[in-house]
């Protein structure tokens, strides 16, 4: 183990001795509890190694000779930030983090009955509530960077929408923005009581040129004929690892959609957990990563069937340039009872040169005998005769591979489900195709909205 790393680990476990210790006695104590059992396990594990089976294919070393000043105290600002995430004409509530702190007012209860504002706030307001669901998914994951996340966490946004609510629509913007390197740690706990309906648009984005070590974290309780779907732009400076790990609960006759992209950063990391615990139930977990030089962006998807007659998918897409690595660990559990279960999963991926990697490991592990599941990964280059006849009609060779690329992506566009969120995605992917996300003004794929 380089001593760096050792460093780092000894470097956070003095912090939070000497400063989240007393700052968490002041927290109901559930929260302190979740806290310090979970400072005891990175204790005793450290961050994550090559040893450890979904993290061979991730080399953190990279990030262990840095001296990142953990943030701790939560500072409420006024909320300056509320610019909408990616769609600017849209009815939608806008909330901001920044650097693990609410921003704005810390707990509002709308007119439709949603409770929404900082998780530190709503543990103290309706402490019984939180108390009710607060860890109760995390605290199976024997994940480092999740022990690391809950002890350590400074904030979030807490969502409660009420049975029955209908079309509401909330764009999240976290922001990482420290002028020195900064560990952040960020917690978001949502739920949706029966045949509630939402929206939420995520952007995870970053201000200064400084290298962070973040987590971003969030428990999902989705009860019976809700739905929820859940759209993420992760899009953060070339210096910094990002690790975004979602725990949901889906009841009866629920749907739980995600649609993530992944667009720059130096280390993105997505973690899907989702445990179907209903009849009826419909989970589809999509993904685009988009990297170049030599980022590495990882998903790791884990969906469990523990009731009869669900449904599941897990569709995602990557295209690596330059020397960047990619890691799709996709695993789908059907227990013995859940029989007439429909699951699937593909992962497809473009590299555009030799030396960009890719890793994929798709797993179905089934204990059920009436049943519909399938899984599949292709690795490919761009299709050369393609190529051969588009530029047949006078286009250049840059225009067809962008062309071509883009058309790989649509798969992923046409699944979304918000019409107004559907220009906007476009030009983001065709700014990313056209490099580093500049704009595309001489790129033969047209943006409709420019700068």
């Amino acid at each position: 183990m380089p001593k760096t790393r050792k460093l780092l680990e000894q470097h956070i476990i003095d912090f939070f001795e000497k400063n989240f210790s007393k700052k968490i006695q002041e927290e109901p104590d559930f929260m302190k509890q979740a806290r310090l059992e979970s400072f005891k396990k990175f204790k005793e594990k450290g961050f994550p190694t090559s040893k450890d089976e979904k993290w061979r294919k991730t080399n953190l070393n990279r990030f262990m000779d840095n001296y990142y000043h953990p943030v701790a105290n939560t500072v409420v600002k006024k909320n300056n930030l509320n610019e909408p995430c990616i769609v600017p004409h849209f009815q939608t509530k806008n909330i901001s983090l920044v650097n693990g702190h609410y921003t704005g007012e810390q707990l509002e209860v709308l007119d439709n009955g949603i409770i929404l504002g900082s998780l530190q706030a709503a543990a103290r307001k309706h402490p019984r509530l939180v108390e009710k669901y607060f860890n109760r998914l995390l605290s199976k994951s024997n994940n480092p960077t999740d022990y690391l996340n809950t002890a350590m966490f400074t904030d979030g946004f807490f969502l409660f929408v009420p049975e029955n609510t209908k079309n509401f629509n909330l764009q999240i913007t976290q922001k990482l923005d420290t002028p020195v390197d900064a560990l952040i740690n960020t917690r978001n706990l949502i739920i949706l009581e029966k045949g509630a309906n939402i929206n939420i648009i995520q952007c995870d984005d970053s201000n200064e040129h400084r290298s962070h070590f973040a987590t971003f974290n969030s428990e999902i309780f989705i009860r019976k004929n809700a739905e929820l779907n859940w759209y993420k732009y992760q899009n953060i400076n070339n210096v910094s690892a990002l690790f975004s790990n979602s725990f949901s609960e889906v009841e009866e006759k629920a749907k739980f959609f995600t649609n993530f992209y992944q667009l720059n950063g130096k280390l993105l990391r997505n973690e899907q957990f989702a445990d179907i615990i209903g009849k009826d139930v419909a989970v589809d977990h999509y993904g685009l990563y988009l990297a170049d030089k030599t980022q590495q962006f990882d998903n790791v998807v884990f969906i469990s069937h523990s009731s009869e007659g669900s449904y599941s998918n897990q569709k995602f897409k990557g295209i690596l340039d330059d020397s960047a690595k990619g890691f799709f660990n996709g695993q789908i559990l059907v227990k013995k009872e859940a029989q007439q279960t429909n699951a699937y999963q593909k992962n497809d991926n473009i590299l555009l040169t030799d030396k960009a990697k890719i890793s994929s490991q798709p797993f179905l592990e089934i204990y059920a005998d009436d049943v519909s599941c399938s899984h599949g990964s292709t690795t490919g280059q761009l299709d050369n005769e393609a190529l051969f006849y588009i530029r047949q009609r006078g286009i250049s060779k840059r225009d067809a591979r962008l062309l071509q690329l883009y058309a790989f992506t649509g798969e992923l566009i046409e699944a979304i489900k918000i019409p107004e969120l559907i220009e906007p995605t476009k030009d983001l992917i065709k700014k990313r195709l056209n490099g580093e996300l500049d704009v595309c003004e001489k790129c033969i794929l047209q943006c409709a909205v420019t700068d």
